[in-house]
């Protein structure tokens, strides 16, 4: 088990990347959860060092709906009887796990949707539980715990719902997946938007915190974040430079182009090689928008 106290009563419990995440735990009279994507065995731990347990959480908060986010809420509602709280685009499709799965992308037609039901049942095991969003959340909503205030700052383009959450009294913010890895953005699904992606990063690097706790780093504190996150945004550039010369080399189709990885190093799992192909669309779509390629019938050529 491995955590960090980030200011008096608030830890990450670290769950790091992918299919899990870091989980935010507010020690206070009522025992508040963010994400709880981590290890259920590592918050179990972390809790019983605070002589607490799973059953005293009394708040879940998540932040959006991918389920490395979501893997924990409803067996901690089930045991605990937890409040779970969520904004109104995260909450109806927490509450209708079919219409979550539409919204990623993965509709009943969609030939890669069982192979990710079963990547997410297999490592996030939960996440696809039917539950019930509580509380619902708008930007700007301020959510008291305690003497701490927590407030929404709505941040989409990695989803339409990604938020984040400002800790008023410490002046910090959990950015959950704006969370400055090597790897880079994330926004392998239809709804993704790498526009809005950048206009969230911009906001977020236009308030002066005292540092952003990110979702997926082991070492969640990002102090120097300003610039951590710009080298973050440089990603979306680099990852279009290598689409553009995909093509310009001869690539005419989305297959075409992901035949060599632009985004991941491997592409042998379908559900990897679908967000691939997500996100190389966005990119495909922006150099259509600026005029420097064209498309006739899916096919691609430089202008």
């Amino acid at each position: 088990m491995n955590s960090k106290e980030i200011a008096p009563q608030i830890h990450a419990v670290i769950g790091g990347i992918f299919p899990f995440c870091n989980t935010l735990v507010i020690l206070g009279e009522d025992l508040l959860v963010v994400d709880p994507g981590c290890s259920i065995e590592s918050l179990r731990r972390f809790l019983a060092t605070h002589d607490k347990e799973l059953r005293d959480v009394g708040t879940v908060i998540l932040s959006h709906i991918h389920p490395d986010h979501i893997t924990h809420a409803v067996r901690l509602n089930r045991l605990s009887g937890c409040r779970i709280a969520a904004n109104e685009i995260t909450a109806p499709l927490f509450n209708e796990k079919e219409r979550m799965k539409e919204f990623l992308g993965f509709h009943k037609a969609n030939p890669v949707r069982k192979p990710w039901e079963n990547l997410v049942n297999e490592r996030m095991y939960g996440a696809l539980d039917e539950g019930q969003i509580d509380e619902v959340l708008k930007n700007g909503d301020k959510f008291q715990l305690d003497d701490i205030t927590l407030q929404v700052i709505m941040t989409p383009g990695h989803l339409p719902d990604h938020m984040c959450l400002e800790i008023l009294n410490y002046n910090l913010l959990f950015a959950a997946d704006l969370d400055c890895t090597e790897f880079g953005p994330f926004y392998g699904h239809p709804r993704s938007s790498i526009d809005e992606f950048k206009k969230s990063i911009k906001l977020v690097q236009g308030r002066n915190y005292e540092g952003i706790i990110s979702g997926h780093l082991t070492e969640p504190v990002v102090t120097n974040y300003k610039p951590a996150l710009e080298a973050y945004a440089r990603q979306f550039d680099i990852r279009e430079d290598l689409v553009h010369s995909a093509i310009i080399e001869g690539a005419r189709t989305i297959d075409d182009i992901t035949m060599t990885p632009i985004i991941y190093p491997s592409l042998t799992n379908p559900v990897f090689l679908q967000f691939e192909k997500w996100m190389v669309e966005h990119h495909v779509s922006n150099l259509i928008a600026i005029g420097l390629i064209e498309e006739k019938d899916g096919h691609f050529k430089e202008a």
